[in-house]
C-alpha cells in the first residue's frame, strides 16, 4: 500500500478515536432514577411510566399534564433541567415548546382577523400591508399558510449553518421572506415549513404595528393565564438553567445540543413555557367552543373541519386526537387533546427525539387514563 494512504488512513483512526474519547469525556451517563414498586393508583402507574421512560429513552428530564373534565388531574416533572449544575426539572420550568407554538400562533391570528371581518380563504393581501403590495406571495391565503399548502419552504441546512447565532428579528426574517420566497413547483401541495407561521407572525405584527409576542401577550397568553411564557428574545435565557439535549454519536449518553431560533421572536417555534401554564392552556382548549378561546376556534373551524387550521390531527391507540407535534435542537412535546372525551394530555422533554418516544409515551399515558373518558 503506497505510504501516503496508510498515512491518510492512520490519521483518519486517530481522529475518529480522538472524537470518541472527547465525546465520551464530554457527554452524561445515562440518568437511572429508583424504581417505584407499588403503582396501584393512577398517579403512581404514571409515575412509574415516566421514570422507567427517563431510564429506557436515556432522558435528562421529562414532565407531564393531564387534564381531564376541565380539571388538572396529574402534573409533574423528573429528572434534570441542567445535567452540568444538576438542577432540578420544575413544573415551573421554562422550556421552548417548540412547534407546539403553532396552535397558539394560529389561535392568535384568528382573533385579529376575525375581528377584520376576514376569513381563512382571503388572500394575505387584504391585510393592506404596504410590504406585501410587490411581493410574490401576496395572493397567498391564509388557509394555505396555516395548513402548509402554500408551497414555501424552509432555508437549508447549509443556510441556517451559515447563519450561526447571529441575531435576526422577526422584521429582518419577514422582509427576507417577501423579498425572496422559496417556493415548491407544486403550490397546493403539503410540506411542513416553519417560513408559513413565521410569515403570519409578520402579518400580524405589521397590520397591527406592535411587536409579535406583545400581540400574542395581549390575546392569547395574558387571557389563558399563561402567565410564566414568553416568546424568546434571547437564548439561553439569562437565568434559566435548561438546557436541551441528544444521544452522541456512539455511546449511550447525552451531550448538551446547541438551541437555534430562525428569528426571535419566532412565531413558529419560539414560544417558551411552563408544564404549568400548558396545563392551563389545555383546559381552556378542552372547553372548546365553550371556553375563551371560542372566538377563535370558530373562525379556524368556519368551514366545518373537524381539524382547527393550524393545528395536526394525530392517532394514538387507534383514536384521532387534536394536536401539535413540537421539536427543536434539544426539546422535544407533544400536546394532544379532544373535546369529546374532554380529556387532554401536555409531555415534554429537554431532549431531541430520535425514538418516537412521544407517541410510545402518550399511548402509554392513555392507557392508563383511559377507563375514565
Amino acid at each position: 500500500m503506497n505510504r501516503k494512504i496508510r498515512f491518510f488512513l492512520g490519521a483518519l483512526v486517530f481522529w475518529f478515536a480522538l472524537f470518541l474519547v472527547w465525546e465520551w469525556w464530554k457527554s452524561f451517563p445515562r440518568v437511572r432514577p429508583l424504581p417505584i414498586s407499588s403503582a396501584a393508583s393512577e398517579e403512581l402507574k404514571l409515575d412509574s411510566v415516566l421514570n422507567e421512560a427517563i431510564t429506557n429513552y436515556i432522558l435528562p428530564g421529562i414532565s407531564a399534564v393531564v387534564v381531564k373534565e376541565g380539571k388538572i388531574t396529574y402534573l409533574k416533572a423528573f429528572g434534570f433541567a441542567n445535567l452540568e449544575t444538576k438542577d432540578s426539572l420544575q413544573i415551573e420550568s421554562r422550556i421552548p415548546i417548540a412547534s407546539v407554538t403553532k396552535i397558539f400562533t394560529a389561535l392568535s391570528l384568528a382573533i385579529f382577523l376575525d375581528q377584520k371581518g376576514i376569513t381563512p380563504d382571503d388572500p394575505v393581501s387584504v391585510l393592506g400591508v404596504s410590504e406585501i403590495e410587490n411581493s410574490k406571495i401576496s395572493d397567498l391565503t391564509f388557509r394555505e399558510l396555516l395548513t402548509h399548502t402554500s408551497g414555501l419552504k424552509d432555508p437549508g441546512i447549509v443556510k441556517t449553518i451559515l447563519r450561526g447565532r447571529k441575531f435576526q428579528g422577526l422584521d429582518v426574517h419577514g422582509a427576507k421572506i417577501l423579498e425572496k420566497p422559496l417556493r415548491n413547483s407544486n403550490r397546493g401541495s403539503f410540506e411542513y415549513a416553519d417560513t408559513n407561521f413565521d410569515l403570519i407572525g409578520y402579518l400580524i405584527s405589521k397590520s397591527e404595528k406592535s411587536g409579535f409576542d406583545s400581540l400574542m401577550q395581549i390575546s392569547i397568553l395574558g387571557p389563558s393565564g399563561m402567565d410564566n411564557s414568553s416568546f424568546v428574545r434571547d437564548w439561553p435565557e439569562a437565568g434559566n438553567p435548561i438546557e436541551g439535549y441528544h444521544r452522541t454519536f456512539l455511546w449511550k449518553r447525552l451531550a448538551s445540543k446547541r438551541t437555534l431560533f430562525v428569528s426571535y421572536p419566532s412565531p413558529s417555534s419560539g414560544l417558551v413555557s411552563t408544564p404549568e401554564d400548558i396545563s392551563k392552556a389545555l383546559i381552556h382548549l378542552i372547553r372548546g367552543k365553550m371556553g375563551i378561546y371560542q372566538p377563535s376556534l370558530n373562525w379556524l373551524q368556519s368551514k366545518g373541519e373537524i381539524i382547527p387550521l393550524g393545528f395536526q390531527s394525530i392517532k394514538i391507540n387507534g383514536e384521532t386526537w387534536t394536536g401539535h407535534f413540537g421539536g427543536q435542537a434539544g426539546f422535544s412535546s407533544l400536546l394532544i387533546y379532544s373535546e369529546e372525551k374532554e380529556t387532554g394530555i401536555f409531555i415534554q422533554f429537554n431532549a431531541k427525539d430520535r425514538d418516537n418516544y412521544r407517541v410510545d409515551l402518550a399511548s402509554a399515558i392513555l392507557t392508563i387514563i383511559s377507563s375514565d373518558y
